[in-house]
């Protein structure tokens, strides 16, 4: 098992199911981090409100209001804001307004072109920042004194009390704008996890990380393709003979049927094939089920044995009735005969599979009346195929490999752990029997649909899972 990311493992389709899956995540995060944002915004807001002034600066021998002398108040602008800054002036003030701490901001400028001189006052509080400039205003004559004998400070304009806060509360776009970031690393967060899931997602990966042979990769395709057969749920399985399955989903079922073919010619005593997966749902059955079909086809002998007994699906899959098929319990617990527990099917393969659950079948499986069936059926049939419980779920299987010839291990994409996998492999291994390799199952892939387009999903091909 290979450490670390495999960059040839990264399948565009798994990432982008599982950012839909994540997008209610995706919501959240994203309306928690603008609900968030903006209840911090709005605690944290401290308005600001300016209250100003304008004087006309003259000079003292100059009689009314003189708009020119823009050098004298040029002059008187720099020593006035020098004096509002100093600590002098600000003690008077504090003192004026009865206030413990001044956190208040003055300033003073000239407007352009002119002799008028503007002072502001900033607080946080509008009628401080008013009372301030009433304040300097009070103490104008020892003001102008400090300033220069030479100007005079007329008043052209008295301040007033502000109405709204200089700094306007604007949370939403802020809020909007933090909720959309941490929805971005949201899903930059989800797609790492996606990457980083060690499980089987294209074809490359199943020979680079698990180190087996790939005997076989089986498209996604559509079981029930209208609305009206979604609810019905009117087709049961997807098999060969069926006419409603593509030419793809039957070309890649032959595949496999002509690499088990060739291991039968190479020697004809191997014609039992076990047919298992990992973990429920991986679509084992329906792979086990088609290959008999499609060796049916080529006019070969075939016997399927459904050997899942806790979790039955052949019945299910054919649309048998329960009252045709004997249970195959009946034949391992010596209560009849091969010949009533076989059941003849219409699309040229014969059966023997159990209709009901049963619990504690590791003790059937390893029974000598299993071995004896396995015995018999290999020198009826052409070829003996038998699906088996998942592996990771109980221990069926492996008391199974021992009795037959070749085997294979169903994987569905993106659905069971690597390591999971390999413990499977390393188990068909170490059998007796030939372990051929892995299918690769409901596959699904990205393609361009043209160089300008974005991706569209065209390879739409199928197996459905029966394993219940």
């Amino acid at each position: 098992m290979k450490k670390g990311i495999n960059l040839r493992n990264i399948d565009l389709f798994s990432l982008l199911k599982d950012l839909i899956r994540g997008f209610w995540i995706i919501m959240i995060v994203a309306v928690m981090g603008t609900i968030v944002t903006h209840a911090y915004i709005k605690s944290s807001f401290v308005p600001q409100y300016t209250s100003s002034s304008i004087y006309v600066v003259t000079p003292k021998q100059s009689s009314g209001y003189v708009y020119t002398n823009k050098r004298l108040a040029q002059s008187v602008i720099t020593v006035f804001q020098n004096l509002l800054n100093s600590d002098i002036m600000k003690n008077r003030i504090r003192s004026d307004l009865h206030l413990k701490d001044l956190d208040i901001t003055m300033s003073v400028s000239l407007i352009e072109e002119t002799n008028l001189m503007k002072v502001l006052v900033t607080t946080g509080d509008p009628i401080i920042s008013f009372r301030a400039i009433q304040a300097i205003m009070d103490n104008y004559s020892e003001l102008s004194g400090y300033l220069t004998s030479d100007a005079v400070f007329d008043q052209l304009e008295a301040p007033n009390v502000a109405t709204h806060p200089d700094n306007s509360l604007t949370p939403r776009k802020k809020s909007v704008t933090m909720g959309i970031i941490c929805g971005f690393f949201t899903m930059l967060l989800l797609a790492a996890l996606s990457i980083m899931r060690r499980t089987i997602k294209t074809e490359a990966a199943v020979e680079e990380q698990l180190e087996t042979n790939l005997l076989g990769t089986i498209y996604h395709e559509r079981k029930n393709r209208t609305v009206k057969a979604k609810i019905v749920q009117s087709v049961k399985a997807l098999l060969i003979t069926s006419p409603i399955i593509t030419t793809k989903f039957i070309e890649s079922i032959n595949n496999i049927r002509i690499r088990i073919e060739y291991e039968n010619e190479r020697n004809q005593n191997k014609n039992t094939v076990l047919i298992s997966s990992v973990c429920e749902n991986e679509g084992k059955s329906t792979v086990a089920l088609n290959i008999a079909l499609s060796l049916a086809k080529e006019g070969k002998k075939v016997i399927v044995i459904d050997a899942d007994m806790r979790k039955p699906a052949m019945y299910k899959m054919l649309d048998i009735p329960k009252t045709e098929v004997v249970d195959m319990i009946k034949l391992l617990q010596g209560e009849c005969g091969l010949d009533e527990v076989m059941y003849h099917d219409d699309i040229g393969i014969d059966l023997i599979m159990p209709i009901k659950g049963h619990s504690s079948t590791y003790e059937f499986m390893k029974s000598g009346a299993m071995k004896d069936l396995i015995r018999k059926c290999k020198k009826m049939a052409d070829y003996v195929i038998i699906d088996t419980p998942p592996m990771s779920m109980v221990s069926d299987t492996e008391a199974l490999v021992d009795l037959v010839d070749l085997s294979l291990l169903v994987i569905r994409q993106d659905f069971s752990y690597e390591r999971d996998i390999i413990n499977c492999i390393n188990v068909m291994n170490d059998a007796e029997c030939k372990f051929l390799g892995c299918v690769l199952n409901d596959y699904k892939v990205l393609k361009m649909k043209d160089k300008n387009s974005v991706f569209h999903m065209l390879e739409e091909r199928v197996v459905e899972v029966y394993d219940e």
